[in-house]
């Protein structure tokens, strides 16, 4: 591998310093176009809402402001942020969980719909704000995840209103004077079976039928998360996200006419999908150690990309102009933790002190996981187009490190 959207690799990494974040503008362009197509082919009312978690660099939600797109906060200041990005209050989710007085405290000067993850924090809500619309995050009894981590439904999910006390919850609204609702699931991340999402949206819209005939209402929109996943290995197939599409809709309609909710928005709240496989990771080669395994060291480590160390997440790797696998290593980083380690048995070309590694599909929870353990400067962060390359965050120094003391 040499070349990322047309630019080669060695000239970023010697423009720009190691390690560095490389995101493809166009491909994500692109991811947005598919998604939006594929779903707008089958139902007209579809919304998506770009999950920004994933990766919140205001130059990437700009992005998405240019394509229309709304976005989904999982925090405040993912709020402002939006807000900073140019985003329309009608354009903004939040999504929280375990929510604070001061969280809600915060969204007081924007109209936002707001998916609530508990009975107990539509009470919190209630004594600060009191939003136009309001909806309930439900946990529908199952969840799946590419890993366990990244599984947000279940029994043993922390996520959500558990399905059996859902219509409480929206009963209490409707106490409470909230006349317009919406209802909102997310069971997992990283999915790439389409009749998992056929049947985790079945599962929704009969726990949704059952909570708005008991409080004699229709919900306007009904949000069915994210969790599109995206191939991080070689033997992994790529989502039919057509055939997604195809059958979540399907099941959508049926329902919406079964239950009388005539046509509702479709929410969807895709993060990984749309910026996953459009980011890359440069690296350099720091050292090469043969010891009682073969480790191969970066200047980059798990505060630079965590998922590997946090659930065993999986990367492909690849050395700038070699391509014959030879060695069998352990790619790592420089962090004192036995548990930086990127890749365990990976075959890789022979590798020498200052060959460049890339890391591919970083372009969500990557930088927007990192930290500063082991007092490590973050890295810098560039945006390709076809005939550009634009910095949109500097690495960090020393000042950084020490500016709140």
């Amino acid at each position: 591998m040499i070349n990322i959207a047309k630019h080669d690799i060695k000239q970023l990494a010697l423009d720009y310093g190691t390690p560095v974040y490389v995101y493809d503008k166009q491909k994500i362009i692109k991811n947005y176009e598919l998604l939006y197509n594929s779903f707008k082919k089958y139902y007209d009312k579809i919304k998506i809402h770009y999950s920004v978690k994933a990766n919140s660099n205001t130059n990437i939600l700009k992005i998405f402001k240019e394509l229309e797109s709304g976005v989904d906060c999982s925090s405040p200041y993912e709020v402002l942020l939006a807000k900073y990005s140019g985003f329309e209050d009608e354009k903004i989710i939040y999504t929280g969980n375990y929510e604070s007085y001061s969280d809600f405290s915060t969204l007081t000067d924007y109209n936002i719909k707001i998916n609530l993850d508990d009975i107990s924090s539509f009470r919190r809500m209630h004594n600060i704000l009191t939003p136009e619309i309001i909806s309930f995050r439900i946990n529908p009894g199952i969840g799946k995840g590419g890993y366990e981590g990244i599984t947000t439904g279940g029994t043993d999910a922390k996520f959500g209103v558990p399905y059996e006390k859902a219509s409480y919850a929206y009963q209490l609204a409707k106490d409470n004077g909230f006349k317009r609702f919406g209802i909102q699931m997310m069971t997992g991340s990283n999915n790439l079976e389409p009749y998992y999402f056929a049947q985790s949206v079945e599962k929704l819209m009969m726990i949704a039928g059952s909570i708005f005939e008991k409080i004699d209402a229709k919900p306007e929109y009904i949000d069915i998360g994210g969790g599109f996943g995206i191939p991080y290995e070689d033997d992994e197939e790529t989502l039919n996200i057509d055939l997604t599409a195809k059958l979540i809709t399907e099941i959508f309609q049926e329902k919406c006419e079964k239950y009388g909710f005539g046509s509702p928005e479709l929410i969807m709240e895709p993060g990984r999908f749309l910026v996953g496989n459009a980011g890359w990771l440069i690296s350099k080669v720091t050292g090469v150690k043969h010891s009682y395994k073969h480790f191969v060291g970066l200047d980059s480590g798990m505060g630079t990309l965590l998922r590997p160390a946090l659930y065993g997440a999986k990367h492909r790797a690849y050395v700038y102009g070699k391509d014959t696998p030879e060695w069998n290593v352990n790619l790592c980083g420089q962090i004192c933790e036995n548990s930086d380690i990127f890749s365990k048995n990976v075959f890789l070309p022979q590798i020498e002190e200052g060959d460049i590694v890339i890391m591919s599909d970083v372009g969500a929870y990557g930088y927007t996981m990192s930290s500063n353990y082991n007092n490590r400067p973050r890295p810098a962060e560039i945006l390709l187009d076809e005939n550009s390359v634009e910095l949109i965050r500097r690495r960090e120094n020393f000042d950084d490190l020490i500016r709140l003391y």
